[in-house]
């Protein structure tokens, strides 16, 4: 055991985190029903927002590893492979249960909507674990993009249309909850889009589109305006989602379906407009700085200058309280 202890580093430790956040995101999602026979009134949407809180912030930290194992791991033996599994966990398989749970209506839903639903799932996971192995094999800090959607971005584009798709017939916009023409019960009305979402991101997480890695500049930005939107939009919904009759909240609802779609347009952008920002890029022929890797590094020595301070009191009192 000491061995393997000794073999992390600190940026392993966040791996790790990220890899716990995504298994807590399927807790949430076993909690959210009680069993996925239940019609769509019965799921819990709390712990559904949960869960997709916890796959926003595994993102985030996968984005923070990176930069902390370059920084300060002097030696990088479990962190690629323990970046793998926890990607695989947080950006495959969670967010493939995510849509599993919040679209399938099983039971309810007629047979063949269930299985195709079935099939996009084992599509993002099969991709995720594609593009997870392709990774390990070209990774490399020399180009300044990804050859193929990377697993968190896809991760991020399944989760923000899901929230979008979940939300709008809560809404005072388009049309909202409607029956079933294939089986009973109720559904959102364009809960069909998740299919070709679901397909278009395995197949894009596997292909040879060169996407930008977004390290720095007004792509770093954007990025950031988008996972501060996801959030906010998440917090809204966890904190005042629902009225003290136990409905959704119109209000709460109109602002998250905004927040979201303002998010799924700027990760949209990112997929289509990606090729060309490395084209200009290559063209130009300018070096990316890593702002994220520096940013992180300022936080850190940041957080060791106050360590030290506080270290130099506790000896400065323990010394003054001998003399006395």
């Amino acid at each position: 055991m000491r061995t393997t202890l000794r073999m992390l580093g600190i940026a392993d430790f966040i791996t790790i985190g990220n890899g716990l956040l995504g298994a807590l995101a399927l807790l949430f999602l076993i909690l959210a029903t009680e069993g996925l026979a239940q019609p769509t009134n019965e799921v819990n949407s709390t712990y559904l927002w949960l869960a997709i809180l916890c796959i926003l912030l595994s993102a985030i930290g996968d984005a923070i590893d990176g930069p902390v194992a370059r920084r300060y791991s002097k030696r990088q033996l479990l962190g690629g492979s323990l970046d793998l599994m926890s990607d695989c966990l947080s950006f495959g398989v969670a967010p493939a249960l995510l849509i599993f749970v919040m679209f399938s209506r099983w039971g309810v839903a007629a047979p063949l909507w269930t299985v195709g639903l079935a099939i996009a799932c084992c599509w993002i996971m099969t991709a995720s674990m594609l593009r997870l192995a392709r990774f390990e094999v070209e990774s490399t800090d020399a180009n300044n993009w990804f050859h193929g959607l990377s697993t968190p971005m896809s991760a991020l584009m399944l989760i923000t249309t899901c929230g979008v798709i979940w939300l709008q017939p809560e809404t005072i916009w388009g049309p909202g909850i409607v029956e079933w023409d294939w089986g009973s019960g109720e559904h959102p009305y364009f809960d069909f889009m998740i299919l070709p979402v679901a397909f278009l991101c395995g197949c894009l997480m596997i292909s040879d589109r060169k996407l930008p890695k977004g390290r720095s500049g007004l792509l770093l930005r954007l990025s950031a305006l988008a996972l501060l939107c996801l959030l906010s939009a998440i917090i809204i919904q966890v904190g005042w989602g629902l009225d003290a009759d136990g409905s959704p909240s119109i209000s709460s609802s109109n602002a998250s379906l905004i927040l979201l779609s303002g998010a799924l347009l700027l990760v949209s952008s990112y997929i289509l407009f990606g090729p060309r920002i490395v084209a200009a890029t290559a063209t130009t022929g300018d070096n990316e700085v890593d702002e994220v890797e520096t940013a992180v590094g300022t936080l850190m020595d940041a957080a060791e200058v106050i360590v030290t301070s506080l270290r130099g009191e506790d000896v400065e009192s323990e010394a003054e309280s001998k003399e006395q």
